[in-house]
């Protein structure tokens, strides 16, 4: 890939609401680990977990918004939103663009991100559910 070229950055702060959804939650997340590494247009992908937390961070990158809104609407990734929404806090997604020269993404950006986009939001409207879905620029 060329060091210039621009590519798509998401990034997620996943809380659960009680710890013993944590297995649940990672049994869906080695399917989806699965579904990234064939996923057209992923550039590359990480997450940071902290189970005595609750909480769940990624990022991943992308060639683009529309090979990250496929995988966002494709399975496992499609029915684990379904599942274990109901298990989750407010999620947080922000997405970014950048130059490929620019990646990895450091998980200090990344929080840095998630914590404006997570103060915008207490300033407005209270998301409903998990949050917007991949492609709703709220």
């Amino acid at each position: 890939m060329d060091a210039e070229a621009e590519v798509t950055v998401m990034a997620s702060r996943l809380p659960l609401r009680r710890h013993r959804s944590i297995p649940r939650f990672m049994l869906w997340t080695l399917r989806i680990r699965r579904q990234l590494a064939a996923s057209p247009g992923l550039v590359g992908y990480a997450l940071d977990a902290q189970p005595m937390g609750k909480r769940f961070w990624t990022v991943s990158a992308w060639l683009g918004r529309p090979e990250l809104q496929r995988f966002d609407r494709a399975d496992p990734h499609r029915s684990a939103v379904t599942d274990i929404g109901p298990l989750m806090d407010r999620s947080t997604f922000v997405m970014w663009t950048t130059r490929a020269s620019d990646l990895p993404v450091g998980w200090d950006e990344v929080r840095r991100r998630i914590g404006e986009a997570r103060a915008a939001q207490a300033g407005g409207a209270a998301e409903a559910g998990g949050g917007p879905p991949i492609g709703d620029d709220r």
